[in-house]
Parts: C-alpha cells; sequence; structure tokens
C-alpha cells in the first residue's frame, strides 16, 4: 500500500467481490458479511423462521453456484444482487407453498384424501393425520406422492427421476392414493 493510502470498507468490499470468483474464502467472508441481512429480509417476508432458513441457505446455494458468471464489481451490485436472488427465492417457496395447499385442497374436495373429523369448513385437512399416512407409505410411494400431489411433476418426469417406466409410476402413484384413503378413513374413525 503506498502512502496516504486509504482503504475504505468500501473499497475492501469491492475487492472482496472481485476476489469471490475465484476464491472460496472471499466468498465466505462476502457469506458471512450479508447471512444476517438475507436472513432478517426472509424473516420478514415469510414471518416463519424455518422457512426464513431454508430460503437463506438456497439463496446462498445459489451464489456459491453464480458466483462465476456475477457481472457486478462492488459489494453495492453485489448486495442487490443478492437481494434479488433472495426475492426470488422467497417468492418461489411461497408460490410452491400456495400450491402445495391448492392441491391438498383440491383433493379433499374431490374426495381422494379424507377431510379432518367434525370440520366445518369444508376442505380443511387434518395435517397431523395426512402427514402420518404418509409417513407410513414406503420410501418410495412417499416420493412418488410428494412429487406428484405437492410438486406437480408429471409421471414421465418422476419416472426418470426414479428410474422407472412412467406408467410404473402412475400405477404406484394409485395404489399409494389408495392406502392413504385407507389410512386417513381408519385414522379419523370412518372405516
Amino acid at each position: 500500500m503506498t502512502i496516504g493510502a486509504v482503504v475504505t470498507g468500501a473499497e475492501n468490499g469491492d475487492d472482496l467481490v472481485r476476489r469471490a470468483r475465484r476464491d472460496a474464502q472471499s466468498l465466505g467472508q462476502l457469506y458471512d458479511r450479508h447471512y444476517a441481512g438475507v436472513f432478517r429480509y426472509c424473516v420478514h417476508r415469510l414471518f416463519v423462521r424455518e422457512a426464513a432458513e431454508d430460503v437463506t441457505s438456497q439463496v446462498f446455494l445459489h451464489v456459491a453456484e453464480q458466483i462465476r458468471s456475477f457481472s457486478g464489481s462492488t459489494e453495492a451490485d453485489f448486495r442487490n444482487w443478492l437481494y434479488a436472488i433472495a426475492g426470488n427465492q422467497a417468492n418461489a417457496y411461497l408460490r410452491k407453498r400456495a400450491r402445495r395447499k391448492a392441491l391438498l385442497e383440491a383433493a379433499a374436495r374431490q374426495g381422494r384424501i379424507a377431510v379432518k373429523a367434525g370440520s366445518d369448513c369444508p376442505g380443511e385437512l387434518d395435517w397431523p393425520k395426512l402427514y402420518e399416512a404418509i409417513a407410513a407409505l414406503s420410501p418410495r410411494e412417499q416420493t412418488i406422492v410428494t412429487l406428484r400431489s405437492f410438486e406437480g411433476w408429471p409421471f414421465e418426469q418422476i419416472a426418470a427421476a426414479l428410474e422407472i417406466k412412467p406408467v410404473t409410476a402412475r400405477v404406484a402413484f394409485s395404489r399409494a392414493l389408495k392406502k392413504l384413503r385407507a389410512r386417513l378413513a381408519k385414522s379419523l374413525g370412518r372405516a
């Protein structure tokens, strides 16, 4: 460093951003600097600490995967990029949660899964009993039911992920739903 040169926090941060593209330790320092702020942002967006923790981890995972293609050169550029990613991840989490709830409510209305006994709100699910019934399925059945019902995956994509034929995935899903209906009916005293 030359005499009279002053290193400010912004310059140091800017250097850190430039080094982070090729240096994991610099990326770790950026993580340490920005984690708390991103986490607070996610808590304010999602209201649930556990969800915010999950989304924050997804944000930094995405940053680690994409840092080499980041085009900014300052810490302000990095912060803007980071919060854009955080906003997108929070939105994706909320959309996924809304889709999952809508799918389960639609299944309940269609009679494909049971609703809470004595509930005066049609379509209100007894979530603990549903989760318990799903947990009683085999791991493969759990995967198929989760990917199809909660994630909305087509049978072809499920089949590719599990390395089975689409017709096998479709049949396994149908059988798993039959087991779920029976377990839920039994646990709700309707058997």
